[in-house]
């Protein structure tokens, strides 16, 4: 009987707690029961949070993006080009065949090689009593650039060119050679597909020679304009 006289009295105080409690909630800022996150504008209890985290209501340092922001796409990455074939139009008048193939040694270095066979006549031999030239030529050289802007896919370019020319003339029974050398500036563009455009301005030294013994020395431009393909 004393147990349910007592059982009775906890229950009606815990219900009249609860009532009171109710009734008169805690003001505003009464702390809240320790372990829980603190509300927004109270200072977090000692220990929360845990070492190494932000405090509750900041984002990650410098690891994500602020909600909504895009990030721009990374530049797309042109195709390596390491072989460069083209061709000369402009010795295709006489007409002469001159292939050009450069080799990409360092992004900013390239070697090429020089040759050409066709035929040759003389345009300007208007007298009928002389016989017009028409010679067999063949050419072989090489080139050494330097890409002082941009690189052997696309840029700027100083470089030197050594050239050898032979000229023959079966029915006269002539012949002839020379050497030139000299420097350049010019510009390269190879698109991303390959189609690349190649021309070169200078100025070279022209050593030619004759088997009648005849010889010549001269300075004349350099000029070279040539289309192809990069691989």
């Amino acid at each position: 009987m004393a147990r349910w006289v007592l059982l009775g009295l906890v229950v009606g105080m815990f219900i009249s707690t609860r009532a009171a409690a109710q009734a008169n909630p805690p003001p505003a800022g009464y702390p809240p029961p320790a372990g829980y996150p603190p509300p927004a504008g109270y200072p977090p209890p000692a220990g929360y949070p845990p070492p190494g985290y932000p405090p509750p209501g900041y984002p990650p340092p410098g690891v994500y993006a602020p909600p909504g922001a895009m990030q721009p796409p990374p530049p797309p990455e042109h195709p390596r080009k390491v072989f460069s074939l083209t061709i000369s139009p402009i010795h295709l008048l006489f007409p002469i065949v001159e292939l050009t193939g450069e080799a990409r040694v360092h992004d900013k270095i390239g070697v090429a090689l020089i040759g050409g066979a066709g035929k040759y006549s003389d345009p300007n031999n208007t007298n009928p009593s002389i016989s017009r030239i028409s010679a067999t030529v063949w050419e072989a050289g090489g080139q050494v650039r330097a890409y002082v802007v941009g690189d052997f896919r696309h840029g700027m370019q100083i470089g030197g060119e050594l050239l050898y020319l032979h000229l023959s003339d079966d029915r006269l029974s002539a012949s002839g050679e020379g050497l030139a050398v000299g420097p350049f500036l010019g510009y390269k563009i190879a698109t991303d597909v390959g189609f690349t455009f190649d021309g070169q301005l200078g100025v070279e030294h022209v050593s030619a020679q004759a088997d009648n013994g005849q010889s010549n020395k001269t300075w004349i431009p350099l000029l070279n304009l040539n289309i192809g393909w990069s691989f």
